[in-house]
């Protein structure tokens, strides 16, 4: 009698170890198809700021592409960091495995307490080729091969909005980011990228041109908030 339950009690306690076993196989295949998906196929971004105000509010969430790095006018596209802090080659692997395992939502670059070593959300307002300038933060583009300029407006692949508010009148004016701009010509793959609130931070006036490998995506889908859901390719 005992001699049956030792082997019943075995049997049990096997067929337990493989359940957990299947288990944890299949928990782990879940993660590390979701962190493939999320690291080479598309990811969330959380806009933490106003600058792409008033479409993206702070606190939105777009999910951005990889796949894509080659923008339209007018799209919104996920930066590079403008500066980056040197790393060996150890702490690069580290900061890559931590990069793909949490699909893309942890980078151990950016807790650095440095400025603009974080990831931005921009709009293109320039293409290789074209000749813009800005006038009171609005943007005049000339299409390489055009013989005038237009709005920014005019020649987006999609409509969009821009905050524009004005300073003060006494407002110091050499105080944060210029809303005029001389013309400047895009050359070969390079781009132009601005805030969508033009008043309040950094882009292209800042960092002059960016080179398309500076660009780690192209934002696909608006998800958060609800009532501003909407696709942006």
């Amino acid at each position: 009698m005992n001699r049956k339950l030792f082997e019943y009690s075995y049997k049990l306690k096997k067929e337990k170890q493989s359940r957990d076993l299947k288990i944890t196989l299949a928990i782990a295949a879940s993660l590390a198809v979701i962190s493939v998906v999320m690291g080479l196929l598309i990811f969330p971004v959380r806009q933490k700021s106003i600058s792409m105000s008033p479409d993206f509010t702070n606190n939105s969430v777009v999910f951005v592409t990889p796949l894509d790095k080659t923008p339209e006018r007018g799209e919104i596209v996920l930066v590079k960091p403008v500066y980056s802090e040197k790393m060996n080659f150890f702490q690069k692997a580290k900061n890559c495995v931590v990069v793909f395992f949490t699909g893309k939502q942890v980078n151990l670059v950016e807790n650095s307490l440095y400025p603009n070593t974080k990831q931005k959300l921009r709009r293109v307002v320039g293409l290789p080729g074209d000749t813009i300038y800005m006038k009171d933060y609005k943007v005049y583009v000339r299409p390489a091969n055009e013989k005038h300029f237009l709005t920014e407006f005019e020649v987006a692949k999609k409509p969009y909005n821009i905050d524009i508010t004005k300073a003060p009148v006494d407002w110091d004016s050499s105080i944060g980011i210029s809303g005029n701009m001389e013309e400047v010509q895009l050359g070969v793959n390079e781009y132009f990228v601005l805030c969508d609130n033009r008043f309040s931070s950094d882009d292209s006036r800042l960092w002059g041109k960016l080179k398309g490998s500076s660009i780690d995506g192209k934002a696909v889908i608006c998800v958060f908030p609800f009532n501003k859901m909407k696709i942006l390719f």
